[in-house]
């Protein structure tokens, strides 16, 4: 069926609307993130600064003194709500003689990040802002010699290191004492600034990479946060949107979450980290590092939310970084132009980043239709195949033995494993991207060479499967035995790996077990396996990640409503850790975030976005060839689903989707060229019950 494709009708109002107001939480997570700089604390009102790669500050807070009083009254306990919008984050403190709205933002794409404080008062106030001084460089690198000066003229405090390469400062015009100056180190105590405010008005304190950039934006201190609300606002109007009942904000909230990770800094470039924290006493600020398999799963969501430029620059930075044999990194330091990063083994100590490259680049032009991207990195991804061949056993899978580790990390299993189910989904996924892409690029030999691969690894994994249980098996181990638990890491191997439709069928029941399956996401192990811990970073714990691989493994084999009951789950996880965000990972046991948990951590949000677009909707595009396949997967009685902006190559497309039976209705409308429009039944399904979570609940 072909449709010409004709102006797109618009939907939604501007998303600059999008917002939060709650009761402030004090230990709740917010921020104020742009490209190059964050303020990272919580909902009472306590930050710690980072100008990329440097954590200027910690433990940043304000008091205030009452006419004549000898003791400070902390702004922390006086917070009673929290105002989240896309570009800045308010918090509102409210005193008998005052109330303070204290705004923090931080500019897209200079290192630039603002306090604004909107004080209303009726009495003179003194004000203090209280501070450790910091100027750490991100782990593993340091600095020496580092020290500030004071300049009492402008309120203007500078920190530099011994080297003088970096020079951030904080100042505000109203900074008037300071406790005091150590001129050739850092006071090893907290420093205090002090001011004064005779009547209600706007103080602006503003910290910046360099005192150029302060002067700049001093002038003018509210267009920090305007900028940035135009820019996120104009972000969401450009990218996908959807209206799907229950769904709708936390798809917004996660495309935002995603659009926050990226980081630059002149030494090491742009790209996405994998999520943000307070670093406290450390020098890492969550995952605020560049992770190979995170940013190659948050391109899948700026994908499918058609944010093509990005995920080709997110693409480009891993490309940039390939070791010289093949191998795509797995982790690099946002300080790593301060040392030999090299000489540190965590570059590339993971065997599944490689072979993801491939699924990853194959899925991006299934979308972009970009083929300059593949003639200009074509030798770089079949440098990265060869790679992966020098990690094959005899039977056509790959040994994390050889390549490094996949699904674990640590835990009860780490140190055991040989080989592992996710490893083998990813490496199949792997050669049915790297044979399309040999394909695209006219490289027939190796294409079929490739599809030979695909079918002796197909083949192969065959006997992980375990009758009687109808699960693959998780790992074989180093002592030559198999761990047979069921467990989330199948899903991408069920979802992407072209494994029999049978098997494929039997296993997705499995996914929807209850042993493995709760309201708010899939266990990576099932509670009957041995080694099960709810908290358990790699035992039994919930991660969205694994989450949205075992959904499209649903969606697409037969069990759409234990897919959509993960969906739902993710849209009330947004939140749960700080507003508007997904944490990294949940306890297996209860609606609860997991120890030391990162709040904001995207692939955590790609998990209300890949399953959503290319699951429940059933977007599949195929921009090489002018195609889009669409076999939507509804709840029946949702009602229209809509969606806007969707881009398949050069084309652009609305449409309205209404669930039904024995089909669901598809209307399209769009711009560009003209699709081949391919399409499934898309029958709804009977919606299963959904539970309103409550944090600390437990699986019913």
């Amino acid at each position: 069926m072909r449709y010409s494709l004709i102006p797109a009708i618009l939907f939604w109002p501007l998303a600059a609307q999008l917002s939060i107001t709650k009761p402030a939480q004090p230990a709740k997570y917010i921020e104020a993130s742009g490209r190059r700089a964050a303020l990272l604390g919580r909902e009472d009102g306590t930050f710690e600064a980072w100008v990329y790669p440097i954590k200027v500050l910690s433990g940043f807070r304000l008091s205030v003194y009452v006419d004549d009083s000898l003791e400070p009254t902390p702004l922390a306990p006086l917070t009673e709500t929290t105002e989240v919008h896309p570009g800045h984050t308010t918090l509102i403190h409210v005193h008998p003689a005052f109330t303070i709205r204290q705004t923090w933002a931080a500019s897209v794409d200079d290192g630039v990040l603002a306090v604004l404080l909107d004080i209303e008062t009726s009495r003179p106030l003194k004000l203090r802002a209280s501070f450790v001084p910091e100027m750490k460089p991100m782990w593993p690198a340091s600095f020496g010699g580092q020290s500030t000066g004071w300049n009492e003229k402008d309120g203007v405090l500078t920190f530099t290191e011994g080297m003088r390469r970096f020079r951030p400062v904080l100042g505000s015009p109203f900074f008037k004492r300071i406790s005091e100056q150590v001129g050739h180190q850092l006071p090893d105590r907290t420093v205090i600034v002090e001011f004064d405010v005779d009547k209600s008005g706007t103080v602006p304190i503003l910290i910046a990479g360099s005192r150029k950039e302060y002067d700049a934006a001093i002038a003018a201190p509210r267009t920090v946060a305007e900028t940035a609300d135009h820019h996120y606002a104009a972000f969401l109007k450009r990218t996908t949107r959807i209206g799907a009942r229950g769904l709708t904000t936390a798809f917004d909230w996660a495309k935002l979450a995603i659009e926050k990770g990226w980081a630059c800094n002149e030494g090491v470039g742009c790209g996405l980290v994998a999520g943000w924290a307070p670093s406290g006493a450390s020098e890492r600020p969550g995952f605020g590092w560049y992770f190979g398999g995170d940013t190659m799963m948050s391109a899948w969501a700026m994908q499918d939310y058609g944010d093509f430029e990005g995920a080709r620059a997110a693409l480009e930075f891993l490309l940039a970084r390939q070791r010289d044999d093949g191998k795509i990194m797995h982790e690099w330091t946002q300080s790593a132009a301060l040392l030999d990063w090299s000489k540190y083994p965590y570059g590339y100590y993971h065997a599944d980043t490689t072979p993801l490259l491939l699924f990853t680049a194959a899925r991006y032009l299934s979308q972009s239709g970009d083929r300059e991207f593949l003639d200009k990195y074509w030798a770089q991804f079949e440098r990265a195949y060869r790679f992966c061949l020098t990690m094959l056993d005899d039977d056509g899978l790959l040994s994390n033995l050889k390549g490094g580790a996949a699904a674990v990390e640590t835990g009860a299993l780490s140190g055991k494993v040989a080989r592992d189910v996710y490893l083998q989904g990813v490496w199949l996924g792997g050669l049915d991207g790297f044979e399309k892409l040999a394909r695209w690029s006219n490289h027939s030999e190796l294409a079929g060479e490739a599809a030979q691969r695909l079918a002796k690894a197909r083949a192969s994994i065959k006997p992980w499967f375990v009758e009687g249980k109808n699960i693959f098996a998780f790992a074989q181990l180093k002592d030559g035995t198999r761990y047979e638990a069921n467990s989330g890491w199948q899903g991408f191997l069920v979802a992407n790996g072209g494994i029999e439709k049978e098997l494929a069928a039997r296993t997705a029941a499995s996914l929807a077990l209850p042993t493995l399956a709760t309201p708010w996401g899939t266990r990576l192990f099932a509670t009957d396996s041995p080694f099960y811990n709810p908290l358990g970073y790699n035992d039994g714990s919930v991660w969205p990640f694994v989450t949205a691989q075992a959904a499209m493994a649903l969606f697409r084999n037969g069990q759409p409503a234990a897919a959509y009951r993960y969906l739902h789950g993710m849209a009330q996880a947004t939140g749960l850790s700080g507003a508007g965000f997904i944490s990294e990972y949940f306890s297996g046991d209860r609606f609860a975030e997991g120890p030391r948990a990162v709040p904001h951590q995207l692939f955590s949000s790609v998990a209300m976005v890949h399953p959503l677009i290319s699951g429940m909707l059933g977007l599949e595009p195929d921009a090489m060839n002018n195609r889009l396949h669409i076999n939507p997967h509804l709840p029946c009685g949702l009602g229209p689903v809509r969606f806007d902006d969707y881009r398949v190559g050069k084309s652009r497309l609305s449409g309205v989707i209404t669930p039904g039976r024995p089909s669901s209705q598809i209307e399209l409308k769009g711009q560009g060229p003209a699709l081949m429009i391919v399409r499934g039944d898309g029958p709804c399904f009977d919606p299963p019950p959904l539970p309103a979570l409550m944090p600390g609940a437990r699986p019913e």
